[in-house]
This record gives structure tokens, sequence and C-alpha cells, in this order.
């Protein structure tokens, strides 16, 4: 089951000159901003460490990936979207669909998928505090 971390809006963001869609940017509280880029950064991070220790991995996180276009023609590689997603954490930025939906094919039914839940998602330290508190 992947990861679950909550946003609080979504904010639509018309198309630039020459794109014909809509970006959906999703709004996280401060909180929840910083576990979800803790939580990519340690991915990032194990990624890295794999990729490092074995050639087979380095191999497949240099390849681009059928069916992950790009808009220049070009498709993305596993490390395009791990990097991507990484640069707009150290942005400070909120995370477009189109970045999630990435991520998340890529890592389906991996411990390292996550997915954004509108409203609130209680962890077991959440529930914790709120009955001990």
């Amino acid at each position: 089951m992947a990861q679950q971390f909550s946003y609080i809006s979504e904010r639509e963001m018309p198309p630039k000159p020459g794109v014909k869609f809509f970006t959906t940017y999703y709004q996280q509280t401060h909180a929840e901003y910083r576990l979800t880029r803790n939580f990519v950064v340690s991915v990032a991070k194990e990624i890295m460490d794999l990729v490092t220790e074995s050639p087979d991995a380095g191999e497949w996180f240099c390849t681009p990936l059928r069916g992950y276009r790009r808009s220049q023609g070009t498709n993305y590689t596993p490390e395009d979207i791990v990097t991507d997603m990484v640069r707009q954490f150290s942005l400070q930025r909120d995370i477009p669909s189109g970045m999630l939906g990435r991520w998340r094919r890529l890592f389906q039914d991996t411990r390292w998928d996550f997915e954004l839940v509108k409203g609130t998602v209680l962890r077991p330290q959440t529930l914790f505090q709120e009955h001990f508190s």
C-alpha cells in the first residue's frame, strides 16, 4: 500500500503558450509538506545507494521508459522522475499532478510509492497523541 500524505487544496494553473492542458498543483500544510519531502528525499537516497551498488540498477536508472513521454518527444528516465521530484521540494514548490502521476506509475506497488489524499491522514502516532496526551 502506498504511503499517504494529505493536501488541503488543489490549484489549477492555466496552460502556458503552446501547451493545451491545465496543470493542477496540490497544496499541503507546512507540516505535511515537510513529511512528504522527507519521504521523497529518503527514497531518493535509497535509490542512489542501490544505483551505486548495482550495475543493473544503474542501467535501469538511466534508461528511458516507454510510455513516459516528455513534451519535447523524448522519454523520461527513472533518474528524471526522481530528480524532478527532489528538485520540486528543494525549490519549495507545490507538487504538480503530472509529476506525482509519473512517480506513482514508476513506483506502483513498491514501498517507494506515495499518494496525496485530500483532508487529514491519521497516523499511528497521531492517534496515540490524540488519546493519551
